[in-house]
């Protein structure tokens, strides 16, 4: 697949999207890597780059549809019932009030034992573009406004 400057990304082992493990008390965050993009962002330029493939051999339907490509982030919150899950979203989404929540989905998983599941909501958000103030995905608005109703 092409990337953005006609690259493709370097060859990986069959783990490394897979995240490393780190010794306690170091930061889960990723350290900033002088010259390299993050590890995730091969994988990203990807994503878009299928994405847009994919909506680019779209036929036209004149104005009854759109499709678009979103760079959204994707939370995942994972607990062992679905209530621990929703608690873990509900607590992100407390601690971050400028994440702004674009959607959810929950799916039970296989845990980390044979018959034991977990629970996983998916949250995508967005911030403020700092330059236009709007949000970058779509949010849900009501008619009217509730002072009207």
């Amino acid at each position: 697949m092409a990337h953005h400057n006609g690259t493709p990304p370097p060859e990986r082992g069959p783990s490394d999207h897979l995240p490393a493990t780190r010794p306690a008390g170091e930061s889960a965050v990723e350290t900033v890597r002088i010259g390299r993009p993050p590890l995730f962002a091969h994988d990203l330029v990807r994503s878009l780059d299928a994405a847009t493939d994919a909506v680019g051999a779209l036929p036209d339907h004149g104005q009854c549809s759109d499709v678009s490509v979103s760079a959204l982030t994707a939370l995942v919150c994972t607990g062992t019932t679905a209530a621990d899950a929703l608690q873990a979203a509900a607590d992100v989404a407390r601690q971050s009030p400028a994440l702004e929540p674009h959607g959810l989905s929950l799916a039970r998983v296989p845990g980390p034992v044979v018959g034991m599941w977990e629970y996983v909501i998916t949250m995508t958000v967005s911030t403020r573009d700092p330059q236009t103030g709007e949000y970058g995905g779509a949010t849900h608005h009501a008619d009217r406004p509730r002072s009207e109703r």
